[in-house]
């Protein structure tokens, strides 16, 4: 004998609505059975005496005597008051402090949601946060005083297919030579080094240096985009750390622009390293963080008129900005750990 076949369907659990509470008023009135009010109304019973049981109130007839009846507007009332109290308060109102903090780390200091995110609870600082995705999704639904056009990086970015090209110059010593605790960022002392240009028709630009471990940053004004400027600018830098220079200088990487020509000579103690003729990728850490240099002064700005005070500030803001690769500790804080590990 072929065994019997079942078949489960899923259940659809469905709301009463507020015709169906009428309806049920209106056949209890006429005194139809419950089961067949069940049926008529096209619920299961135990939904039925759920519903009676929810929009059944005491009343007094006149005789002063207590009895029970149900009225359709007191069981959707009630229906409604469940709902509202089932569901769980909006995260944006529980971490209201929170997110006041955000708009204005997001604004005015020009930190990522993410950075905002992980500095927060790094810091401990409130009972309440939300995640990066969630205040992205606050973001996106027009919930703060944040947009997405002052989010700067929240862009679509295509990929990029990177060709090693073979027809300019090499000053010096390839990357290919570069050791791989360079190649790692194990090591402490290797730094990228670029120019970022201002606008056309001005000379001065920034000359950008990176630690390649820490991260951190120096940004120096030049007088032009040539090989004497930069000259300039690196003396600068070697007045600033003095004998401790080639310790904290073991290597500099970059890129085949005719400016960085003569940094063998002026840096004998400094291993110079150029990137493949353009090939940009070779220098990661230097061109993220001139995009970064780039949210203060955009493309077209002139730098003739921008003060080193300004430009000390923007250096200070880069090398301070929550990392999530360093657990939400600043360039700087690594940098300063380092020094003092190695007694400089």
């Amino acid at each position: 004998m072929p065994q019997e076949q079942y078949s489960r369907k899923r259940r659809k659990f469905k709301h009463l609505t507020k015709e169906k509470r009428a309806q049920i008023e209106v056949l209890l009135k006429q005194k139809i059975p419950k089961t067949e009010i069940a049926k008529i109304v096209g619920i299961a019973r135990s939904t039925l005496y759920n519903e009676l049981k929810r929009g059944t109130v005491e009343q007094i007839d006149t005789n002063l005597k207590p009895y029970k009846k149900y009225f359709y507007d007191a069981g959707q009332r009630v229906y409604e008051q469940h709902r509202q109290n089932s569901r769980p308060s909006l995260k944006l109102v529980q971490a209201h402090e929170f997110i006041q903090y955000a708009e204005k780390q997001i604004l005015e200091e020009k930190l990522s949601p993410d950075a905002v995110c992980g500095k927060a609870r790094a810091e401990g600082a409130f009972a309440k946060t939300v995640c990066t995705k969630t205040l992205y999704n606050y973001i996106d639904m027009c919930l703060l005083k944040v947009r997405n056009i002052d989010l700067p990086l929240r862009v679509k970015r295509k990929t990029k297919v990177h060709r090693v090209r073979q027809n300019r110059r090499i000053y010096g010593m390839s990357i290919e030579e570069r050791p791989e605790e360079i190649n790692s960022r194990e090591e402490f002392g290797h730094w990228e080094i670029d120019t970022v240009i201002g606008k056309k028709e001005s000379s001065a630009v920034l000359l950008t240096l990176d630690e390649r471990m820490t991260r951190q940053r120096h940004i120096l004004k030049i007088s032009s985009r040539s090989s004497a400027a930069v000259e300039e600018g690196i003396a600068r830098l070697k007045q600033k750390y003095g004998e401790t220079f080639s310790h904290i200088f073991k290597s500099i990487t970059s890129d085949n622009g005719s400016e960085f020509s003569t940094l063998p000579s002026i840096l004998p103690q400094t291993t110079i390293y150029y990137a493949h003729p353009y090939s940009s990728f070779e220098r990661g850490t230097n061109e993220k963080q001139n995009s970064l240099v780039r949210r203060f002064f955009p493309k077209g700005k002139s730098f003739d008129d921008v003060s080193d005070q300004a430009i000390e500030r923007v250096e200070f803001w880069i090398n301070h900005l929550p990392r999530k690769i360093f657990h939400y500790s600043s360039a700087s804080d690594l940098f300063s750990r380092v020094l003092f590990d190695i007694a400089i």
